[in-house]
């Protein structure tokens, strides 16, 4: 098994040297930013694309740094029963590659590896210490432990990860894309637009109790839709269906096995180089909250409420929601350089806090980079 990973890995990195020694040009089909929730993660759940690509092959790296903080908490099983806990602290760094090429002026093939290392960083006391400087709710932040690096799933006491602390390459995607319609902006590397379908397949590599893989493969179709916007900026929407495999570490759950996505994606151009990339995603919940009961561990409505905030509770049951808003640098007939911070929401007063936007934690808060190169 050691000596066959390492040959898949010595595969990979030989592509990656041998597109960047192409002579001829390459242009990413650009991605969104991924999301470092731990469920999401193990399924590597899709997320939005350009609809196409501007020459035939392309090389994507994306850098993120992302803070996942959840209070523990457990759920009751109306129809079994069975009690679960849940708890996710910790900062999730990542490194994803995406090799493309295009087979025909229509046909694209691509394939994604992410690789993950979960680990207690800086970012929690950096956002309490935020939360104090603005006055603004810690969602008992301080009293969680500093530094955490925890990921546990219990069903009825037992646990069901063989490791707390994920790290290496869960799985990766095949992916192939068909390009219906065709609508790129003048400025070449802008947008490459117009009207695509996607198929994408997610493997394992990673055996499922070490916490980044479910174990089993994963089934994604997508549509993509997207219009120039003058001669510097486009925008682009994604929508997204996916039928999720079976996964042990939720054995018994009540999860759903059809879930979806929504994104939409605006690069705003102020001049030939400079622009801003402003996103934002709306998934599907992974649970059916019918079936599930929070267990409080206070009387107090109050408490109730601070409780359900510090959770998981409303990244498992609701529409998990974030938004991306960063910088672009763009250079030659593409090339492009993104950093953008990433925010967790969700429409609607499900917190309880007399707000039309509510917490859910998946993850807290993120920052990444992202190239594309054209060479």
């Amino acid at each position: 098994m050691y000596r066959q990973r390492t040959k898949a890995w010595l595969c990979v990195l030989g592509t990656l040297l041998f597109l960047l020694a192409w002579p001829g040009p390459a242009s990413a089909s650009r991605n969104s930013y991924r999301n470092a929730h731990p469920i999401g993660w193990m399924h590597l759940l899709p997320v939005g694309e350009t609809p196409g690509w501007t020459l035939p092959q392309w090389v994507n790296l994306e850098f993120n740094h992302a803070n996942v903080w959840n209070k523990e908490f457990a759920m009751t099983d109306r129809r079994s029963g069975s009690v679960y806990t849940y708890k996710a602290d910790f900062e999730q760094s990542s490194a994803l590659l995406e090799l493309g090429w295009a087979l025909s002026e229509e046909v694209s093939l691509a394939l994604e590896i992410p690789y993950a290392n979960r680990n207690g960083g800086f970012l929690d006391d950096f956002i309490d210490q935020f939360h104090v400087l603005i006055d603004s709710n810690r969602f008992l932040r301080h009293l969680n432990e500093p530094f955490g690096n925890d990921f546990s799933v219990q069903t009825n006491g037992e646990e069901r990860l063989t490791s707390q602390h994920g790290q290496g390459v869960g799985g990766h995607k095949v992916k192939m894309k068909w390009w219906l319609w065709q609508l790129k902006s003048p400025t070449p590397g802008v947008c490459d637009c117009g009207f695509s379908i996607s198929g994408q397949v997610k493997f394992p590599t990673q055996k499922r109790g070490l916490g980044l893989s479910s174990g089993s493969n994963d089934y994604s179709g997508l549509a993509h839709l997207g219009v120039p916007l003058g001669t510097l900026s486009g925008a682009w929407m994604t929508a997204a269906f996916t039928k999720i495999g079976t996964n042990e570490t939720f054995h018994g759950w009540p999860r759903r096995t059809w879930l979806q996505m929504y994104e939409l994606s605006l690069d705003i151009g102020f001049n030939k180089n400079f622009g801003m990339i402003l996103q934002a995603r709306t998934e599907s919940p992974l649970m059916m909250r019918e079936h599930l009961m929070y267990n409080y561990t206070t009387l107090d409505p109050e408490g109730q409420r601070a409780e359900r905030i510090a959770s998981g509770w409303n990244s498992l049951v609701e529409w998990r929601g974030s938004q991306s808003i960063g910088l672009r640098w763009r250079w030659g007939q593409g090339s492009q350089v993104n950093f953008l911070m990433i925010e967790d929401w969700g429409l609607g007063d499900k917190d309880e806090r007399a707000d039309k936007l509510y917490v859910n934690n998946a993850p807290d808060v993120a920052f990444l980079s992202q190239l594309h190169f054209v060479f």
